[in-house]
């Protein structure tokens, strides 16, 4: 296998690492941002 291609799965695997870690650490929570009911502010 060519150096250059090594180094691109090195790469990407520690990409995907990080992801992964920032993903565990900070979490996922699309629950947090502001909804508005739009059924109660009719006039």
């Amino acid at each position: 296998m060519p150096i250059w291609f090594e180094l691109m799965v090195l790469l990407l695997v520690t990409y995907v690492i990080g992801l992964g870690l920032g993903w565990l650490v900070w979490g996922r929570s699309p629950d947090t941002a502001p909804m508005e009911d739009e059924g109660d502010n009719t006039p």
